[in-house]
């Protein structure tokens, strides 16, 4: 960016720099004829040749030029400057909401109730007005809303004026509603924090996604914090598709209710305009709080369903006997927690019946909660763990340290049983060494994925020698995967009915990430024999593998053609409506983890899946940065350098790297692969043996 300052831009001389953003830089100056302060915003040199760009910079200053709103900052030019495009646009003095909040949060303060009432209102009529002229901002954000006052200056660390007025700016995402060229379904534009899921999965977005992203602004206002934060943009993305935001500790159920709405993840349940959202915000505080500040309280509220509308919820009346019936509840629920907690800890029974239900489980299939307190684990005397064998999964093993053996005329039997709990197959009899260890090894005569078909595991004291197939009925061990968790360890190992041939997400990332390490080894041994062609071939292949077939990058980029994939399409990367393997994997993995009924297997491995994908994600971005140097460039030394840069990182994906040099690949930061991943996934579906 050359010097502008005191350069005369038709009737505008530009003053002084005043910021840098991300598109643009930005002056102050004066319209020589108006005698007035204006900012002039400058098109990033190092992006003017990206033609996309430089029609977004254009096309925002026509959206905002057709727009008059007090709330909506108002354009004046637009022209170039030596090639270079500028926006002559209103001077709002003052600070960005971002800064006020950060300042105000600092120091662990709160806008008023009121206040951020004010605020939102005016920024929802600015939406609304933009929304009826079928523009969508689609980055409304604390950064884009500037605070001004005609009375007092507005600084970040000073009490706001009571005048203050909000400025809503930077339309560079902008997309008209009837429009359907602008913006391709898999292109994912907006600021993750700030983003709507039907935006965060790249899908097409209407007004609501404003709401959203408004939503989340009054949420960091009343929070001092956003509902979701992640130094991953795929885990942030991730939250905001699936999670729900964190109860905001000290509002009225009322204002939560209304929040929940705003950010619900379904476009269909949230707000249809701002205005509703604004006009219902309204309503909850000022029919549940008389006082100009948020209600305190002592814990977190928890979220509760706008079912009904807010008046409603408003008009009626307390229970005078509440306090009473909450006291009662709550003595209920702490004896029947102690009632449950004493019959987790009971031994199994003799059933009369080998179809008669399984006696409830001991601390194998218990809340979640109850795992956190490791004190009060029961410890597991063994552990069947699915395998891969002849085919994926077919293979369980079963392994014991503490069980006592059997009297010399009984033996145990173990198990398998189907969802139904009816159906189940024998896996053989336990054998123990002479240190007391008991195994049995089962694999699947058709070869079916067993995760698929078998949820539970029961141990039955049989006669020895037992010439009866059924079992006898009388349980020795007993342990079930809870439903919840276990779907979506299903999802990964299993099937899953979004992908293609309906695979689990983690089966297809290990199938991709092979291909693509195989087609990495050919393109090592092209380099080696200096045949170009063969290194775009095998490029492309890989290319296309990792971006699946709704990506604009999926193509015929060596003009043979033909698009060459070797993969099912799917990808590794969110393509579309495809969710990509590694989005996917790191998806379900989550939500096991979020499954009140999570085992300890699932939550512990289940994060190390995550951070296996993380690693993942990062390392395919880059991969992908490369390829396309590759397949646009020419031969040569540096060519030549990246792409042994390339092959490298495919095998990293695939295997992971020891970063730390204990010679181990570890679920850890840096780390772990696909193939770590893959490994845990199966850790996250043993069934665990307690006495």
């Amino acid at each position: 960016m050359p010097n502008l300052t005191g350069k005369l831009l038709g009737k505008v001389r530009v003053d002084m720099f005043l910021a840098r953003g991300g598109m643009a830089d930005v002056f102050i100056g004066t319209h020589t004829t108006l005698h007035r302060a204006v900012a002039i915003k400058f098109l990033k040199g190092d992006l003017q040749e990206d033609p996309d760009l430089r029609e977004r910079f254009a096309r925002e200053a026509r959206v905002i030029a057709m727009l008059r709103h007090p709330n909506i900052v108002q354009v004046f030019d637009f022209d170039t400057y030596e090639s270079q495009p500028y926006l002559v646009m209103e001077y709002v003095p003052g600070t960005s909401l971002s800064t006020y909040l950060r300042e105000l949060h600092k120091h662990n303060g709160r806008l008023d109730i009121n206040q951020i009432n004010k605020l939102l209102g005016k920024v929802a009529s600015a939406l609304k007005y933009a929304h009826d002229n079928e523009v969508i901002h689609r980055d409304v954000k604390p950064a884009n809303i500037l605070l001004t006052s005609r009375t007092n200056p507005i600084e970040a660390g000073k009490p706001l004026a009571d005048d203050a007025e909000p400025i809503l700016t930077d339309f560079g995402l902008v997309r008209f509603t009837q429009a359907t060229s602008q913006t391709s379904t898999g292109v994912i534009t907006g600021t993750p924090i700030y983003m709507s899921p039907e935006q965060a999965r790249g899908d097409q977005v209407d007004t609501r996604t404003d709401v959203y992203s408004l939503g989340v602004t009054v949420y960091e206002m009343l929070a001092g914090r956003v509902p979701f934060d992640s130094d991953s943009t795929l885990n942030l993305l991730h939250k905001q598709i699936y999670d729900p935001p964190p109860p905001i500790e000290g509002i009225s159920s009322d204002l939560q209710a209304v929040m929940n709405r705003a950010l619900a993840k379904n476009a269909e349940e949230r707000f249809a305009t701002p205005i509703e959202f604004a006009e219902a915000f309204q309503a909850a505080i000022l029919g549940t709080t008389e006082a100009s500040t948020i209600i305190v309280s002592n814990s977190s509220v928890q979220a509760n369903p706008l079912s009904q509308t807010v008046e409603k919820n408003i008009e009626q009346k307390r229970n005078p006997f509440q306090p009473i019936i909450i006291g009662v509840v709550s003595i209920l629920i702490i004896l029947l927690g102690v009632f449950i907690t004493t019959r987790a800890l009971t031994p199994p029974t003799k059933s009369s019946s080998s179809n008669t239900a399984m006696p409830d489980m001991a601390m194998t299939n218990a809340p979640a909660e109850l795992y956190k307190d490791n004190s009060s684990q029961v410890k597991p005397i063994g552990v069947l763990r699915f395998q891969d064998g002849t085919a994926k999964a077919d293979k369980a093993q079963l392994t014991t340290s503490d069980m006592t053996p059997p009297p010399t005329d009984k033996q145990y039997q173990a198990w398998l049983i189907e969802d139904d709990g009816e159906q189940r197959i024998s896996m053989g009899v336990i054998t123990f060494d002479p240190q007391g260890k008991g195994s049995l090894t089962y694999v699947d005569p058709q070869g079916r994925n067993l995760i698929g078909i078998y949820h539970a595991l029961e141990i039955t004291l049989e006669p020895n020698p037992d010439n009866n197939p059924n079992p006898s009925g009388t349980i020795a061990f007993s342990s079930t995967l809870p439903s919840g968790g276990f779907m979506h360890v299903r999802h990964l190992l299993f099937s899953f009915s979004g992908t293609p041939n309906k695979i689990g997400f983690v089966r297809g990332l290990d199938a991709s990430t092979q291909l693509i390490n195989d087609s990495a080894n050919q393109m090592l041994l092209a380099l080696n024999n200096k045949d170009n062609s063969d290194i775009q071939l095998q490029a492309e292949k890989i290319m296309n593998t990792v971006v699946g077939k709704q990506s604009s990058d999926y193509k015929d980029w060596n003009n043979n053609g033909s698009i060459d994939d070797p993969s099912d399409g799917y990808g590794l990367l969110l393509n579309g409506s495809n969710l990509g393997y590694i989005q996917g994997t790191f998806t379900h993995a989550n939500l096991s983890i979020k499954s009140t009924d999570a085992t300890p297997n699932m939550l512990l491995h289940g994060e190390h899946v995550k951070i296996s994908m993380t690693n993942v994600g990062d390392w395919t971005s880059e991969l992908h940065d490369l390829l396309l140097q590759i397949l646009q460039t020419s031969t040569g030394s540096d060519v030549d350098g990246k792409i042994r840069q390339a092959i490298a990182l495919a095998n990293q994906i695939r295997t992971g790297v020891d970063k730390n040099g204990n010679e181990i690949i570890e679920p850890i930061q840096g780390e772990g692969g696909a193939l770590t991943a893959y490994q845990h996934a199966y850790y996250m579906a043993d069934i665990t043996i307690a006495p």
